[in-house]
């Protein structure tokens, strides 16, 4: 009976461990990006802002970039971060080098750590 009931606790506890970290945490579309292409002589590269609407302090900030060809169709995929950590109502920047044949990108916040819940901006 007692091994019943440590299972049944031990099989609950990851469950509403996961439950209780979701509800403090902010979703992916608290953060607006802004970027445009920087060109140079040799490479062009696009720079970019991300801006937390969040109450949270993040870090760790993971943005995929899609790079999109003049009709709308992907024509590669990387991963870029953000610099540094990211205060509620705050902003940092990125950098990515340009994609062969995008005309434009699709850019999206993939992933962040939560640092700390800080006032409501």
């Amino acid at each position: 009976m007692r091994v019943a009931i440590a299972l049944t606790l031990a099989l609950m506890l990851p469950t509403t461990v996961a439950w209780g970290q979701d509800r403090d945490r902010p979703a992916n579309d608290s953060f607006h990006v802004s970027w445009e292409p920087e060109t140079g002589p040799v490479t062009s590269r696009i720079e970019g802002r991300v801006h937390n609407d969040s109450r949270f302090r993040v870090t760790d900030v993971r943005l995929q970039v899609e790079g999109l060809n003049a009709d709308g169709q992907p024509v590669g995929r990387t991963f870029a971060w953000a610099l540094g950590d990211i205060g509620p109502g705050g902003e940092t920047s990125f950098v990515v080098e340009g994609m062969h044949g995008a005309v434009t990108y699709r850019i999206a916040v993939d992933s962040f750590d939560v640092v700390s819940r800080g006032e409501t901006p």
